[in-house]
C-alpha cells in the first residue's frame, strides 16, 4: 500500500530521508520521476541522501504503475515521491485505492515557468495552468485526500481548505 504520494521538486532531501519514513513506518520509497529514471548520476545521489536502513527504486512514472501490478508491491508499505502534480494525479488514476493521500509539500520552484505566470498556494506550492488542472482532476477522484504538509510534526491541510 502507498502510504504517502508526495509531490516535492526535489524527490529526496534531508526532510524526506530522515523524518518521513519513520513517521510512516516505511523503509522503502519509490521516486517516480521520468528524468531521474533516466539519469545514472541522479540516482546516485538520490540513493545516497537516504540513511542505510531506507532503500529506494527509481522507476519511470509509467514503470511504477507497472510494478504495482505485482501483489508483493501491493503488500508492502510504501512512501512514493513525484517531482510535480502532473504525475501524482497519472498514478493516483491508474492506482486507484492503492493511494489514499497525495501530499503537496513543494512544488513548481524549479520548473522554468515564470512565477508571475503560476497560480501559489502558500509559499512552496506553485502551479502553472497544466498543474492547476491536475490538481482539479485530482480533487474530484473520490476517497482520495489530498493535502500539504511539509513535515510530519506539521498538521496536514486540506488543499481544498487553502485553495
Amino acid at each position: 500500500m502507498i502510504k504517502d504520494l508526495r509531490v516535492d521538486d526535489r524527490l529526496i532531501h534531508g526532510q524526506i530521508a530522515l523524518t518521513w519514513p519513520k513517521a510512516l513506518g516505511v523503509n522503502r520509497i519509490i521516486v517516480a520521476n521520468d528524468a531521474a529514471s533516466q539519469d545514472k548520476t541522479q540516482q546516485m545521489s538520490l540513493k545516497m541522501a537516504l540513511p542505510s536502513d531506507v532503500k529506494a527504486l527509481i522507476r519511470s512514472v509509467e514503470d511504477t504503475v507497472t510494478f504495482f501490478d505485482n501483489p508483493k508491491a501491493k503488500e508492502a508499505d510504501l512512501m512514493v515521491i513525484v517531482g510535480n502534480v502532473t504525475d501524482a494525479e497519472k498514478l493516483a488514476q491508474a492506482l486507484g485505492t492503492l493511494v489514499e493521500r497525495v501530499n503537496l509539500a513543494n512544488v513548481g520552484r524549479f520548473d522554468g515557468v515564470p512565477k508571475e505566470e503560476k497560480l501559489a498556494i502558500g509559499s512552496s506550492i506553485l502551479l502553472s495552468k497544466a498543474e492547476s488542472e491536475a490538481l482539479d482532476r485530482l480533487l474530484k477522484l473520490p476517497n482520495l485526500k489530498v493535502v500539504h504538509q511539509i513535515i510530519p510534526d506539521n498538521s496536514a491541510k486540506k488543499l481544498e481548505d487553502m485553495m
